[in-house]
């Protein structure tokens, strides 16, 4: 199994509180959210143990916007001197309310680049709900945080503390469970929210982009009745973005604009990770094809989605929540003994012939049927992801845990190093107009394709 912190070595650093260290920001290298379009996933544990892995690499540290649960200070028994109420109230600096691991949950001091900053200890309206003049405080001063990776443990659900933390240009980490469907069709629903954030913040009226190329004046409200046509799902006018685009294209005419969004659009990448995983074909049939599915059908066939793996369902899990230690923490137990794959690579072959009607064999190939069904776009998605699967699960058939996260790990890793650093999380939050100067850029008479 790959060990990350055998490519990446460690960046020693003390995240505790000094009075000098105010003056020490180091640069952020990324900020990942780690978000869930409900509740009941596992999205804290996740994120816990997910930031806790990035730390042998580099120096970490977790950030509680769930602020209504103050979930992160429940899981992990760790005496907090500061939270975000200090922060809010005390106008305490963010780093400044970092909480790191005493020695008795991180004994051999492995995860000394491990700082949390958590919620605070009752429910609090106006940190839970800030407003704009808050909201612009906490981006600012999470934009500072001295560490190289900082994750976000964003709230359930959709609302304007959720979206305007995430990145603009792809979705962070999506979390859902086989066990939970609905959830999965909510998690589609925040990509939905990501896109449809730009395309208003460009088309709104007084965008530099009616001062260039085709667009003229009239054109705002025109395009945003045709957004609102494709978000209202009651309304199924425009279902969704690729027909959006095929209307624009029909109004505006031969335009680079049309083009531009075109290959934005296909440039949006998506990445999940599947939790409490429980077989191939539970996994498959309950969370990826109705995520994917949703997401052709209410958003775009369009986008890059990769699942950058899953975490085996596992009752050591909910263990170390119930002794507020992550499992990453707790002691190793022996491990077991190797299991074989001939159940679930019987799963992979039904799944072949029941999704993707192919023969399984390799010596007997159907390339009319193969050639057929790669054609329709709407399915070319969950081809891509069952391979996906099949190859996730050739690399880790028999992982648990621990190897799961070093596996995620590695892969985020692998994403920060060799893509630009607008396709997997983002380097600073943006506000809407720094999102529309990365959007459009006053130098340029077409703008770079950076949806």
């Amino acid at each position: 199994m790959l060990d990350p912190s055998a490519d990446f070595p460690s960046v020693p650093i003390d995240l505790r509180p000094t009075p000098d260290r105010r003056r020490e920001v180091r640069p952020i290298k990324r900020i990942l959210t780690v978000s869930s379009g409900k509740g009941g996933v596992g999205k804290t544990t996740f994120a816990v143990n997910f930031a806790l892995s990035l730390s042998t690499v580099a120096p970490t540290i977790l950030v509680d916007l769930d602020t209504g649960t103050s979930s992160i200070r429940s899981g992990i028994d760790a005496p907090v001197p500061r939270d975000l109420y200090h922060f809010f109230r005390k106008d305490v600096p963010l780093a400044d309310c970092v909480t790191t691991l005493p020695a008795a949950l991180d004994r051999e001091g492995r995860y000394r680049n491990f700082g949390f900053v958590a919620g605070p200890k009752h429910l609090i309206d106006d940190i839970t709900n800030f407003g704009e003049a808050a909201k612009a405080k906490l981006i600012h001063a999470i934009n500072r945080l001295p560490a190289t990776y900082v994750v976000l443990d964003m709230k359930a659900g959709l609302d304007a503390n959720v979206i305007d933390f995430l990145p603009y240009s792809n979705s962070g980490i999506l979390l859902f469970t086989p066990q939970l469907p609905a959830a999965t069709l909510a998690a589609s629903d925040i990509v939905k929210a990501i896109l449809f954030r730009k395309l208003r913040i460009l088309f709104a009226p007084g965008s530099p982009v009616y001062r260039r190329g085709s667009l003229s004046p009239r054109d705002p409200k025109t395009i945003q009745d045709m957004l609102d046509s494709v978000e209202d799902v009651y309304d199924d006018a425009i279902p969704n973005i690729d027909a959006f685009l095929s209307e624009l294209s029909a109004t505006l005419g031969d335009s680079p604009l049309v083009d531009l969004l075109r290959e934005s659009v296909e440039d949006f990448r998506v990445y999940y990770v599947l939790n409490m995983f429980n077989g191939v074909r539970e996994s498959f049939e309950t969370a990826i094809e109705p995520f994917v599915g949703n997401l052709v059908e209410h958003v775009s066939a369009r986008l890059k989605i990769t699942n950058l793996g899953w975490i085996v369902k596992n009752d050591g899990i909910h263990e170390a929540n119930r002794r507020r230690c992550p499992v990453l923490l707790a002691p190793e137990a022996a491990p077991a003994a190797p299991r074989g794959p001939s159940a679930v690579e019987r799963e992979l072959q039904s799944l072949e012939k029941a999704f993707l009607h192919l023969d399984p064999e390799p010596a007997a190939p159907a390339p009319a049927v193969r050639a057929a069904f790669r054609a329709a776009d709407s399915r070319r998605p969950l081809d891509r992801q069952l391979e996906s699967l099949r190859a996730m699960y050739a690399d880790q058939r028999e992982a648990g845990v621990r190897e799961n996260f070093s596996y995620v790990t590695h892969r985020a890793l692998h994403l920060i190093e060799g893509i630009r650093a607008s396709e997997f999380g983002e380097t600073r939050i943006c506000n809407r107009d720094e999102i529309l100067a990365h959007l459009l850029p006053e130098n340029d008479e077409m703008p770079e394709p950076m949806l």
